[in-house]
């Protein structure tokens, strides 16, 4: 009796001491990618947050795993740091692009359904005619090549406004195919809000509306709002009046408005609760499509890395690497705000970030790192194989905007230079390509770089020359009338006006750019509201034009001496130089905007 009764008591502390060291060794399993042990990514972050804190405004973020435990959670900082308003549970904060993900949900729901297949050319769903004017190759385009962002359209200017008729707003939008589709990556606003009208067209339904009863209602996101005037959530209308927007390093923006008329490309704004639901269902392969055959498709890799079977995009998906896992997910941007949303499917870690932050860079591309682990490398020989030189991002402006992509578009690359994506070499006809997640790089011929660069710099010259000759007639005539001494050869009344004309015309051009500058570095303004500023480039270019060949039309009345004939000469020559900027750079092109 006595021995059973031991060992029943020795049974029970052997059994007791097993779980114990299971429940420890399940502790020591919990760990991220990163190798960080769950309990520790929390104190990471707060750390880091420290760190930066000088310079932040509100962050609020999430860990969880598939399993649906979060792993951390937590706000920082200010919705509004002058008035000292902290980020709560019920704070809101605009995804910026990360709403494109609700468009390839929506699009593989109705695939699921079997109301559309990928790979036909989108003109079967469009009304006839509707991308007429816009498309340059006569290869189709598919649902795919927009997921990709292989359509070939070069960017353009937002259309802002708060119009919710999507199909209008496309209408009006000029755009141009720069590329054949299915062939460079070229991040396009204007492709995925045409997938948004293909999934209106398909479903008979409002966009906003589709997403609503598809994705939102499904999730419980009752915080969420997608139209441009966010009026399909009062909830959100009034939280978002608290928020306002401040700059990457932390200074302030103001109300820093968003409305966008291209809405499914980067308008939903919500909660961070909201954002993590959407995230969750990612994650756990739940709730929004009814077969697990349609989330195998949609992680599906659609674009690789050239002779790889590393993915670059699924079904809309960017892909990253950290370390050597792919990451999928999407990052946003909007006038005052920056999101991530980040998927590891492998290990089941998802990520959410939203800061009222424009540019964000400190927790969107950090925070997943101390997640992931570090960024992998391109390894040194493909460093090696790459041509130093001045690369253009494939998704440039066109159009009157097109003088935007020197300075936004294009980048003096060598092996040394820091790049935020993995990346890989390719050919394409002729071109020299960077492949890329969100966007490739395509190398400039000299000739390209001479002849762009170039001309602004002739611009600047002709400008100089301009203003040079303006203060030094000024300096002149001050000087003579000073010393009381006349012009002992004096010119005539037309060549003087049309001298001082022409240069003020010139210095003009400078006062225009600039204005236009304010209105396009405005990201909550609208290229739109600049139209009158490129009307009056027009007219500039005209009179200039006139002004050049003037003096030959009027040589009778330009008898000058021999020094007056080179200024002459000189004075054409910087009308010229503006006018065929003025062409070359279509800043007279008022109606594309």
């Amino acid at each position: 009796m006595k021995t059973s009764f031991f060992k029943h008591c020795l049974t029970v502390l052997t059994c007791g001491l097993l779980a114990l060291g299971a429940g420890h060794a399940y502790a020591d399993q919990q760990k991220l990618p990163s190798g960080t042990p769950y309990d520790q990514i929390g104190q990471k972050i707060e750390d880091y947050y420290k760190e930066h804190e000088k310079t932040s405004a509100g962050l609020a973020t999430s860990v969880f795993d598939k399993d649906g435990q979060t792993i951390y959670q937590n706000n920082f900082g200010y919705v509004d740091k002058e008035k000292k308003l902290a980020v709560d549970d019920n704070s809101v904060f605009e995804w910026g692009s990360a709403t494109k993900l609700t468009v390839w949900v929506s699009v593989m729901q109705l695939w699921e359904e079997g109301k559309i297949d990928l790979k036909t050319d989108i003109k079967e769903y469009l009304p006839k005619d509707f991308l007429k004017g816009k498309l340059t190759y006569d290869k189709p385009i598919t649902m795919l090549d927009l997921m990709n962002h292989q359509a070939g359209f070069g960017d353009t200017g937002l259309a802002k406004g708060t119009s919710k008729n999507l199909g209008d707003t496309l209408k009006k939008v000029h755009i141009y195919q720069a590329y054949e589709p299915g062939t460079v990556t070229a991040y396009s606003n204007f492709g995925t809000a045409l997938a948004g009208y293909i999934v209106e067209r398909i479903s008979r339904q409002s966009y906003a509306d589709y997403v609503h009863e598809h994705i939102f209602e499904p999730l419980d996101m009752r915080h969420t709002a997608l139209l441009p005037d966010l009026s399909d959530n009062p909830y959100v209308v009034e939280k978002r009046k608290e928020v306002k927007g401040y700059t990457r390093d932390g200074r302030l923006i103001g109300e820093a408005p968003y409305l966008i008329e291209m809405y499914p490309a980067g308008r939903a704004t919500g909660t961070l609760e909201d954002f993590k639901a959407f995230a969750q269902a990612l994650l756990q392969k739940k709730t929004l499509f009814k077969r697990s055959e349609t989330w195998d498709t949609l992680y599906t890799a659609t674009s690789n890395y050239p002779d790889s079977d590393l993915p670059t995009n699924a079904h809309g998906f960017w892909s990253d690497l950290y370390q050597d896992q792919v990451i999928l997910g999407h990052g946003g941007n909007t006038a005052g705000f920056s999101s991530s949303l980040t998927l590891d499917l492998k290990s089941g870690i998802a990520a959410v970030i939203l800061t009222n932050q424009l540019g964000e860079k400190n927790y969107v591309e950090k925070i997943p790192e101390l997640v992931y682990g570090q960024k992998k490398d391109v390894p040194n020989k493909k460093k090696e194989e790459l041509k130093p030189g001045f690369y253009r991002d494939a998704s440039q402006f066109f159009g009157p905007l097109s003088i935007a992509r020197l300075n936004m578009a294009t980048f003096y690359i060598d092996k040394n230079s820091e790049n935020r994506f993995y990346w890989s070499l390719e050919k394409v006809g002729k071109r020299e390509f960077i492949k890329r997640p969100v966007s490739d790089y395509f190398k400039l011929s000299n000739w390209e770089v001479a002849k762009e660069f170039g001309s602004v710099i002739l611009w600047g010259l002709a400008i100089f020359y301009a203003l040079l000759s303006l203060v030094s007639a000024l300096l002149v005539k001050l000087y003579r009338l000073l010393a009381k001494r006349t012009n002992r050869k004096p010119v005539t009344l037309a060549w003087s006006l049309w001298h001082y004309l022409t240069c003020g015309l010139v210095l003009s051009t400078v006062l225009i750019t600039i204005l236009i500058v304010q209105y396009n570095m405005n990201i909550s303004g609208s290229p739109n509201n600049s139209a009158w500023l490129y009307v009056i480039f027009a007219i500039t270019g005209l009179l200039l034009l006139a002004s050049s060949v003037l003096p030959i039309l009027l040589r009778s009345k330009f008898q000058v001496s021999k020094g007056r004939k080179i200024l002459t000469y000189l004075t054409s020559s910087a009308s010229l130089i503006v006018v065929l900027n003025i062409l070359y750079w279509g800043l007279y092109q008022w109606w594309a905007l």
